[in-house]
């Protein structure tokens, strides 16, 4: 399961810039990728939450991740809520749900590194 780990986490902070570059597409007016941006943060949702529960089910998790993962998954959801309101049209979340974005792949970055530290740290990670 540790093996997994770290490509989730890779999967997770390509999804994350890849949405911040979608998200600005679909702000300019192209509207039809609004339903790939949607899809992808619903399944980054799914991924973070995965990602989050195996950082509470290994033991070799520090709290440091524990805590990064808790707080990205429920920024992540904060997000996707957010996405589906700008949806409905409310334009005033346009910023948060930027600022979201940023910082969804700043904490993508902490918890990668704070996961490789670990790992690193508990010699389950081959240099």
């Amino acid at each position: 399961m540790l093996k997994f780990t770290p490509v989730l986490g890779i999967l997770v902070l390509i999804g994350s810039v890849v949405q911040v570059v979608l998200g600005y597409q679909v702000a300019g007016e192209a509207g039809n990728l609004v339903a790939v941006h949607i899809l992808i943060g619903i399944i980054g949702l799914v991924l973070v939450a995965a990602f989050a529960a195996i950082a509470f089910k290994v033991r070799s998790a520090t709290v440091y991740s524990k805590i990064t993962m808790t707080v990205l998954a429920l920024i992540v959801l904060v997000q996707v809520v957010t996405g589906f309101q700008l949806l409905s049209g409310a334009e005033t979340l346009v910023l948060s749900h930027q600022a979201n974005a940023f910082l969804i792949v700043i904490l993508s970055l902490l918890t990668g590194g704070i996961t490789f530290l670990s790992s690193k740290r508990h010699g389950q990670l081959k240099t």
